[in-house]
């Protein structure tokens, strides 16, 4: 038992679980438990908590035990998921004072419009093959209520069976591994089984990378059972 009545097995896990690094390196099993231990080891010690490399070991590979069987039910809905690439994307978020106004105005180039999502404060609109001087000029009439445009972007969509519906942890995992890699995303949402990600132009690659990865990660994971 450690300090405040925390079991070492606890403190070790909320330290990896808030760290995607280390998280990360135990899920893919690629971890050197030994090395991982003194870096948390050296942390405990920090808070005035005495503890031993052989505990933080024992402590981390109850944790990957624990996150195998945990994320077992995301990795059969993403082992069944596929990737679709938008290019030509582009994001503007006005305003919320004149929303409805501006869907209405928005519907008439519906077959541009991506994604739609309305918030209490804003409303973000995401559209391909509609250039920045053209979008401007669609919506003029509503340049006082315009926060943001940005184009040179890529949507991402990650399309998932409908247990995807019922199953936490399914993109959480999916953002994981784009954060992972260092890529900022821009703007995300899902719609029914479908997982939509926004992306600047050149991160689109990576991310793409890392989404496959994860779905073939995925099906591994399964055939290892």
């Amino acid at each position: 038992m450690a300090k405040n009545g925390q079991s070492i097995t606890k403190l070790v896990h909320s330290i990896v679980s808030s760290n995607i690094s280390y998280e990360q390196s135990l899920v893919l099993g690629y971890a050197n438990l030994s090395a991982l231990a003194r870096i948390i080891k050296k942390r405990l010690e920090k808070q005035g908590i005495r503890v031993t490399d052989e505990a933080v070991v024992s402590a981390l590979k109850r944790y990957r035990t624990f996150k195998k069987y945990e994320e077992l039910d995301s990795f059969k809905v993403l082992s069944k998921s596929n990737v679709t690439i938008i290019t030509d994307a582009l994001k503007m978020v006005f305003k919320n004072d004149k929303a409805e106004e501006i869907i209405e105005s928005s519907m008439k180039i519906s077959d541009k419009i991506i994604h739609l999502s309305k918030t209490a404060n804003a409303l973000t609109l995401v559209t391909y093959g509609l250039s920045k001087t053209e979008a401007l000029k669609h919506f003029s009439k509503y340049r006082l209520q315009l926060l943001e445009i940005k184009d040179g972007l890529t949507l991402i969509v990650i399309h998932s069976p409908g247990e995807i519906l019922n199953t936490p942890g399914c993109i959480e995992l999916i953002y994981r591994f784009i954060s992972s890699a260092g890529i900022n995303i821009e703007d995300t949402s899902s719609t029914y089984t479908d997982t939509l990600i926004v992306v600047k132009d050149e991160d689109a690659s990576k991310a793409f990378e890392e989404i496959s990865f994860l779905i073939n990660y995925s099906k591994e994971k399964l055939k290892e059972l």
